[in-house]
């Protein structure tokens, strides 16, 4: 089984390009953001849980998120390939995600795509996307820069420093038209 994992900050266009590889090439697209928000807006006890996090622009708490994918992952075990958006966000949980992988003998991360994008941009299309969406968490610009520090502070470095990774990180400059980032990403 493959296992990609979309890295970047929030709005970056990991979502859509994670709907696109899923399509292209039949593989499970696992968003711990959709999933809380499919809970959120069910009202169950995770949504409750999830949305006290969620809309004050903060990460969910690790034990949440990890038990959440834990349950989605065994949910694909015969899956050619999972593409995780969103996940993970911690150092934590990458060791949880290849706990799991190995637990289950699903395989190990193959890709890490690293989304990079110009701050000011980021800001320009999640408030765009709160626009269309209606999501709570893409239409307050205090919410959304919160997002941006949050990421910033306990996301943006979790692969940096680790000899282990740097064969597995592409980066790609999330800037590009939605088509020439699939197409790179495509080709790798």
């Amino acid at each position: 089984m493959i296992h990609i994992i979309l890295f970047g900050p929030p709005g970056c266009g990991k979502g859509t390009q994670a709907k696109i590889i899923a399509n292209k090439f039949g593989f499970i697209h696992l968003s711990t953001g959709m999933i809380f928000r499919n809970h959120m807006k069910r009202k169950t006890n995770l949504g409750k849980l999830a949305s006290c996090y969620i809309d004050k622009g903060i990460l969910v708490p690790d034990k949440i998120t990890t038990n959440m994918l834990n349950i989605e992952i065994q949910k694909h075990f015969y899956a050619k390939g999972i593409i995780y958006d969103g996940y993970p966000r911690t150092k934590n949980q990458i060791f949880s995600l290849e706990k799991i992988l190995k637990k289950f003998v699903l395989g190990k991360i193959d890709i890490i795509f690293y989304f990079f994008i110009q701050k000011n941009l980021i800001i320009d299309r999640l408030l765009k996307r709160g626009k269309k969406s209606n999501r709570n968490d893409d239409t307050n610009i205090i919410i959304v820069q919160r997002r941006i520090e949050e990421y910033d502070k306990e996301t943006a470095l979790i692969w940096n420093h680790n000899p282990k990774w740097e064969n597995n990180i592409i980066k790609l400059n999330a800037s590009l038209s939605e088509e020439k980032i699939s197409i790179f990403i495509e080709k790798k």
